[in-house]
């Protein structure tokens, strides 16, 4: 069984805000993501929530394994991402 990707409203603001190369690019990874039956990603140090990494972007999700949805949270620049969370 493969995971639901959710876009929340702030994510989609976020792409909005990027280049649409960039933006599609984050879109397509995302979406093979959620193809998975498995999913990896990496643990945010101090919160609940995950990381996936895109070139310089970063995606903040909420992962429910029970019900297989991916939450996207957020979608910044790295240099933003860290000190936002």
């Amino acid at each position: 069984m493969v995971f639901q990707v959710i876009w929340t409203n702030r994510s989609k603001k976020d792409l909005k805000l990027i280049d649409k190369q960039t933006a599609l690019r984050i879109i397509q990874k995302v979406d093979e993501l959620g193809k998975k039956d498995i999913v990896f990603l990496e643990k945010v140090k101090g919160t609940k929530y995950q990381k996936f990494r895109v070139g310089s972007y970063r995606i903040l999700i909420e992962k429910f394994p029970a019900t297989k949805k991916l939450f996207m949270l957020k979608v910044e620049h790295r240099k933003k991402f860290y000190k936002n969370i």
